[in-house]
Parts: structure tokens; C-alpha cells; sequence
């Protein structure tokens, strides 16, 4: 009876392990080269600039995880980013301060976050035909890094020799 009881639960078991969905989200580390050649072969135009993120506006709490239950799947919210275009010879041109429109995207149920207030970040922004500009953060990243004079230099190089060395 025990062994009829064991091979039951065990044979039980099996099958939820199958028949269940995978819920995690397997991602490879982004670099700053593999995201410049995918957004530079991109058909909308993209710019990367290198400063720090102003929120204005409440945004919903984020997990990174959406129950495909219950939703909760973030929405663009508008932001202000002050920061400096970067280039061939790293930061250039003046400090500016422009409106942008962030909007988290999901790899099914999980998600990116919205960027904290005062984070300091080199990233990719899409230059729409309207003018707007829009921070598009992915769940597995790679749209934007910490902003150091590595990072920097990095994207740099990547202007420079046309391919990222």
C-alpha cells in the first residue's frame, strides 16, 4: 500500500512539473556593445545620453513580476532626465533637460521597473517623428548601464570604429 501510495504522489508530481508553465525569465548579461548594435541596426532612430533621472509624476508599485491573473501591467508614465548626449569623444554638447516618456515593457509576466528618482544612467532613448522621446527599459535589460567613465567609453568606442571593440 505504501509503495502504491509513493508512486502515485511521485507520478503526481511529475505531472504538474510538466504540465505547469516555466515562470522564470532566463536572460543573458547585457553589455554596452551588444546594445549599441542592436539599437544602431534599429529602423528608429536612437540616442544615448548619460545622466540622472527626475520623477514627476507617481508610478505604480513594480515587482518585475505580472500575475497573468490579476494584471498589473505598468503603463508609460512621463518623466524629466537631465543629462549630456554622448558620443565619439564620450559626454559631449551641453547638460539639457528634457521631458521623457518611460515605458516598461514585459517578456510575459515579467517586467521592467520604472527608474528611481536621482539614478544616474547611459542609455538608449528613441527619437520619435514628433519629436517625443521615449526610455522603452526591457525586462532582461541592456537599454541602459550604470553611468560610469567605463560604460561611457565603452559606447564611445562603438562610435568611433563603427564596431564595438
Amino acid at each position: 500500500m505504501f509503495r502504491f501510495f509513493a508512486a502515485s504522489a511521485f507520478a503526481l508530481l511529475s505531472l504538474l512539473t510538466v504540465a505547469l508553465p516555466s515562470q522564470a525569465l532566463s536572460c543573458l548579461p547585457p553589455s554596452p556593445e551588444d546594445s549599441f548594435a542592436r539599437y544602431h541596426a534599429a529602423p528608429e532612430i536612437y540616442q544615448i545620453w548619460a545622466g540622472r533621472w527626475i520623477k514627476i509624476n507617481p508610478t505604480p508599485e513594480n515587482t518585475g513580476y505580472v500575475d497573468p491573473i490579476t494584471g498589473g501591467i505598468p503603463y508609460p508614465v512621463m518623466y524629466r532626465f537631465r543629462g549630456r548626449m554622448v558620443g565619439p569623444h564620450g559626454m559631449q554638447g551641453p547638460i539639457r533637460q528634457m521631458t521623457v516618456k518611460v515605458d516598461p515593457q514585459c517578456a510575459g509576466p515579467w517586467c521592467s521597473s520604472y527608474p528611481s528618482h536621482g539614478e544616474q544612467i547611459v542609455g538608449f532613448f528613441e527619437r520619435k517623428p514628433n519629436g517625443l522621446t521615449v526610455f522603452a527599459p526591457e525586462a532582461c535589460g541592456g537599454v541602459s548601464f550604470a553611468q560610469s567613465y567605463q560604460n561611457i567609453q565603452r559606447l564611445a568606442s562603438c562610435f568611433r570604429s563603427g564596431a564595438c571593440i
